[in-house]
């Protein structure tokens, strides 16, 4: 699972796509491991999923359950989004009273996070839900309402998925009347005065937000959209799905850019786009799609939001904070819209416990961890300045907020800590919000986590390491295929290459539907590719040639040259298992087949030709070795050749403590995990399998909880009864009959995997360590 930025990748276990309330009930009955629950997916931090979790898809629970027109409510499964609901409500010209800007948000959604909108004189969701319904942990369901199981209600509006699914919600409604669009630009110091003054207490005022432009954050744009008399001006009562929004798209990354799109959007776009007189039916106006926001590519940089409360009488306070914040981080700020919203004191995790303005920030950023941590340090300083104005921030984003921060914005989060505790005893609602703030989730190894500096390692890695494996794999399989007596002018060098790029291609489709780009790994595959694919070329065409010529005039015997070639080739590729190529002995392997064999002898030729091509090749990769080894310590260092996982005993009846498996180390021990470090490269697929043997279970790896590994089978194999997903496959270039099979599993299963490996005869090729 991931969400709408790309940078929240998460390995769920099992997904199911409910239609009824009883196959969710069900579902939770036959389990018993961890849920998570998603609609849209457009929280940004994962507050929709968990590692090795069942995660219920609610986007097919979707239907209309009733709707009263005269009273004006509704009640709707709440898998159903808010596009879906309004196309029912329409005809009967009845409007959503509170919703959020962008129409694409499940209904359940939105009540998780307990969304606002732009309407004035409302607050956040709960104030226009009357009643909704739960599925608890043990598959019973609850109603609650302001006034039966009143703690439910407000605990599970804005609970972020903690407490139950919400499977029902009756919703009050609105008439649906024509808008019209009016506009002031101020400068920001002007603006609490006049909204106070024109816009607070204005009933007409329907929808009301205001634009700060960046990147100087001292004049804003009042868009206001008053009710009105007047004709529309845009016959269309809903705005219509699927339209085409590629000016859109290309004039938010135009902005994006600079400075000067900065510029040129508050001085020139945003002039002529509001200029032209504007009515619209409120449904219009509250069915933007997010489609308008979407990137064509979100491999090198995405689009996020940030959100921050502070109570309206603390405005001025405020902006010259925020603004000082931006501009000294250089903050790739798009826009600020300033919102409202009336308190909210009921919810336990109420972001509004007084009136507040919302400062809802869009930004653009780089998906590598350097642009995470950018976003991570001004977003911590505007959550301090939020927090110190007496306000807070929102949790539906990245989870980069400390604990402390967390507790400060959301006071009340003890309370509903312990109404989890009644609902959820066995903590099964769980997701990446909850695992970093819920109390019983605490990881008592954090801290000593982030302390080893080598702990964490990103895990799309495992899947970027699968083509840098295979300069370790093929010259395994040419030293097999020359031990087997195969003639090396006719080893398929191209198909290698070919190869090569194949499982490039396929691992960067699949890391870029998945996770951050990872563009300095990407540039290392470019290079290492490139290099590779010339020295193949070089090597095919004069095996190809020369080569087969002398084992021609050898009659296809083995010289001792190739004797010796064929051990030097096993050599190397026995040590790149386990160190980097470049320490192998090119030099002495060069030296030895000038003096480990005769000058002359049977077969001159070959014998000739082979010592001249041998010392050519191993010459030049000794002095490439030595130019690689110096550039790759004096930027990295020494290689660090261990790896960190952490790992649990398995209970038993033993009365020993089980010991470590050979090769592992415990680094440190809190509560029942233990920190080991074992050996990384061709070691670590060595020592992982003496886990799946002795009374260890390994809950992450460098902090992933996902895996690639390869197996070796016949080409047609079936390796479904496998606990893992297939990725892809292909043939090895010398044998056609055997496949490599690339699978990807959950780390948890990591042990189970490996025994049924063994148990189906399949070989264990390797398991890529990030």
């Amino acid at each position: 699972m991931n969400d709408v930025t790309h940078l929240n990748a998460v390995r769920v276990g099992q997904v199911i796509a409910p239609r009824t309330v009883s196959e969710i009930q069900q579902a939770l009955r036959d389990t018993e491991g961890r849920v998570s629950i998603g609609g849209g997916r457009y929280s940004q931090g994962g507050q929709t999923a968990y590692p090795d979790s069942l995660h219920i898809d609610m986007r097919n629970f979707n239907k209309v359950l009733s709707l009263d027109v005269q009273n004006k409510q509704v009640s709707v499964q709440s898998g159903i989004s808010w596009r879906q609901l309004q196309a029912e409500i329409d005809p009967h010209n009845l409007s959503v009273k509170i919703m959020q800007t962008y129409a694409n948000f499940t209904v359940g959604g939105s009540l998780s996070v307990n969304v606002h909108g732009r309407y004035i004189g409302e607050g956040p969701l709960v104030g226009s839900v009357l009643g909704l319904k739960l599925v608890l942990a043990d598959g019973s369901i609850v109603s609650a309402s302001p006034t039966e199981n009143a703690d439910i209600f407000y605990g599970a509006i804005g609970g972020y998925g903690g407490l139950g699914v919400i499977v029902e919600a009756t919703l009050q409604l609105e008439d649906n009347v024509p808008v019209e669009r009016r506009t002031r630009v101020m400068p920001v110091e002007d603006y609490a005065k006049y909204f106070r003054e024109a816009v607070r207490d204005n009933n007409d005022v329907v929808f009301h937000n205001a634009d700060i432009y960046p990147p100087d954050f001292t004049a804003l744009r009042d868009v206001s959209w008053y009710a009105s008399d007047k004709p529309v001006t845009e016959v269309e009562r809903l705005i219509a799905k699927d339209q085409d929004y590629r000016i859109e798209v290309a004039l938010e990354k135009f902005v994006a850019g600079s400075d000067f799109g900065k510029w040129t959007r508050q001085y020139l776009i945003d002039p002529i786009l509001y200029y032209p007189a504007k009515v619209v039916w409120r449904n219009h106006e509250a069915s933007y799609d997010v489609a308008e926001l979407e990137p064509e590519d979100r491999s090198q940089y995405t689009y996020g939001l940030r959100e921050y409360f502070v109570p309206v009488d603390r405005f001025d306070e405020f902006v010259p904070k925020m603004r000082d914040i931006f501009q000294r981080y250089k903050a790739n700020i798009i826009n600020v819209s300033v919102r409202h919203a009336k308190a909210d004191t009921n919810t336990l995790l109420s972001w509004a416990r007084s009136e507040v303005f919302a400062f809802v920030v869009y930004y653009r950023q780089g998906t590598d961890a350097a642009a995470k941590d950018a976003v991570g340090a001004w977003s911590s300083e505007m959550i301090d300045a939020a927090i110190e104005a007496g306000g807070a921030y929102y949790l539906p984003y990245q989870l980069q907020a400390s604990t402390e921060q967390f507790k400060a914005a959301y006071p009340q989060a003890n309370d509903f800590f312990g109404l989890k505790w009644r609902l959820d005893p066995n903590n099964r609602f769980v997701n990446m919000l909850w695992a970093k703030y819920y109390p019983f989730n605490t990881d008592l190894m954090a801290a000593t986590r982030d302390d080893i500096g080598e702990y964490y390692r990103p895990v799309e890695q495992t899947l970027l390491t699968i083509p840098e494996w295979y300069l370790v794999f093929q010259p395994k399989e040419y030293a097999d295929y020359l031990a087997d007596g195969g003639d090396p002018s006719r080893f398929p060098f191209l198909a290698s290459i070919d190869e090569y790029w194949a499982l490039y291609d396929r691992v960067m489709s699949l890391s870029a539907e998945n996770y951050p780009a990872n563009s300095e790994y990407r540039t290392m595959l470019r290079v290492i590719g490139v290099s590779t694919t010339l020295e193949y070329l070089a090597k095919g065409a004069y095996e190809a040639s020369l080569g087969r010529l002398s084992r021609w005039s050898a009659d296809g015997e083995d010289t001792a040259e190739d004797k010796l070639i064929q051990q030097a080739h096993r050599a190397y590729s026995q040590l790149i298992y386990d160190e980097p190529w470049y320490e192998f002995d090119f030099a002495g392997w060069r030296n030895r087949i000038w003096s480990d064999t005769p000058l002359w002898g049977e077969h001159a030729f070959r014998k000739w030709e082979r010592k001249l091509f041998f010392s050519a090749e191993f010459g030049l990769k000794s002095l490439y070795a030595k130019l690689i080894k110096y550039a790759a310590q004096s930027t990295y260092g020494e290689t660090d050749k261990r790896i960190y996982l952490t790992a649990q005993r398995v209970q038993s009846n033993s009365i020993r403590l089980p010991k470590e498996p050979e090769g592992s180390e415990v680094v440190a021990t809190g509560g029942d995990d233990y920190i080991m470090s074992v050996p990384r490269w061709g070691g670590f697929t060595e020592i992982l399998p003496k886990f799946s043997i002795s009374e260890w279970t390994i809950s992450d790896i460098s902090g992933n909880h996902q895996i690639a590994v390869s197996l070796l089978v016949d080409k047609d194999a079936d390796v479904s009864s496998l606990g893992a997903q297939e990725l892809f496959r292909s043939s090895l270039v010398s044998k056609e009959q055997r496949a490599r099979v690339i699978l990807m599993v959950a780390v948890a299963d990591l042990a189970q995997l490996i025994v049924d490996v063994q148990g189906a005869g399949f070989e264990l090729e390797h398991i890529y360590d990030y």
